[in-house]
């Protein structure tokens, strides 16, 4: 009786959260906005303040919901990503998961070329070759790698790929096959070889060198 009753609760709790996100969608609360507060919940939902609770702390583990002095609760805008950062910084992903993200950061990257290549700029372009010549004659360093490649993205001009590739970032900067990867002499294209083909080739030229150059995070079993 008593699992059945402890199964019966979390099922309930999830509807409780579901109808708190749709009562987020429905009156078009925005962040910084007050919540309900749990008693006035209950009551609407028909159920006891403890399941409230409980749907409430679902969404401040989201990030949704925060609670404020003198405000009670408020409706927040959350990290996207923030979890899978500090994941990151845990270092408790595998190896084959560090390469998986290794492998998925040059998906991407290679799936931005043509906004990266239609919304290019001189200036953009010379902040890019600013970059590269650090390594011209030398090995790649984790900040080139990670100025050099959000510079990229930063210039695709979509905000929630260049957040999600920083989080990706923060992943493979701390797994010891990328830094073996970086540590080895320029691969062939360069960075300078890249900002060479964005600057003076084609849309097509550019990606066969992004292409080119992103082959060594598929070469994962080298």
């Amino acid at each position: 009786m008593e699992q059945m009753q402890s199964l019966k609760s979390v099922t309930l709790a999830d509807r409780v959260e579901d109808s708190l996100l749709h009562y987020i969608r429905r009156t078009g609360l925005k962040p910084g906005e007050s919540f309900p507060k749990e008693e006035e919940l209950a009551s609407r939902l028909n159920v006891s303040r403890h399941i409230v609770r409980e749907g409430i702390s679902r969404l401040k583990t989201l990030g949704l919901i925060e609670s404020r002095r003198h405000r009670g609760m408020v409706l927040t805008r959350p990290d996207t990503f923030g979890t899978v950062k500090k994941l990151a910084r845990a270092k408790i992903f595998t190896e084959n998961e560090h390469s998986e993200f290794v492998q998925l950061r040059a998906v991407m990257e290679l799936g931005m070329v043509d906004f990266i290549y239609e919304r290019k700029t001189p200036e953009a372009i010379a902040e890019l070759r600013k970059i590269a010549s650090v390594s011209a004659i030398s090995c790649y360093s984790d900040d080139e790698e990670r100025l050099f490649h959000g510079k990229l993205f930063t210039i695709g001009g979509n905000r929630i790929a260049d957040k999600f590739r920083e989080v990706l970032a923060s992943v493979f900067n701390n797994s010891p096959e990328y830094e073996e990867k970086i540590s080895v002499k320029p691969s062939t294209p360069t960075h300078q070889d890249i900002c060479d083909a964005l600057e003076f080739g084609s849309c097509e030229k550019f990606r066969e060198t992004m292409k080119k150059h992103l082959t060594i995070y598929f070469n994962t079993g080298d």
